[in-house]
């Protein structure tokens, strides 16, 4: 199951990465959706295999993606509006779930 992890910039509540918690779609969309438009707000979704992907609040509808990689040592980054981060969220959640191609490597 997917567990998921958030911040809310103006509320400051959520839950810390390592303790997250399984979630359906349906319940990472409305937090998605619920969350602070403020530069501390985040959102965070990690498989059981470890592969995680954030969403983090830049500016006006504008989320940065991160998509760490330690084995390629970067994240995949990308700046998203917000309708594009909910596709991206819906398809983490099918069994055919890759990096889109129009992200890009940035090295730690």
């Amino acid at each position: 199951m997917i567990r998921m992890f958030w911040n809310d910039g103006v509320s400051n509540s959520g839950i810390a990465a390592n303790d997250a918690i399984e979630a359906s779609l349906d319940s990472v969309l409305d937090r998605f959706f619920d969350l602070s438009e403020d530069e501390d707000s985040f959102l965070g979704l990690e498989k059981p295999d470890d592969e995680v992907v954030q969403f983090a609040y830049l500016r006006d509808n504008i989320w940065l993606v991160d998509i760490p990689v330690p084995a390629e040592g970067g994240s995949y980054v990308k700046e998203c509006e917000y309708r594009d981060c909910v596709d991206i969220i819906k398809r983490y959640y099918t069994d055919s779930w890759e990096i889109p191609s129009q992200f890009v490597l940035q090295k730690w």
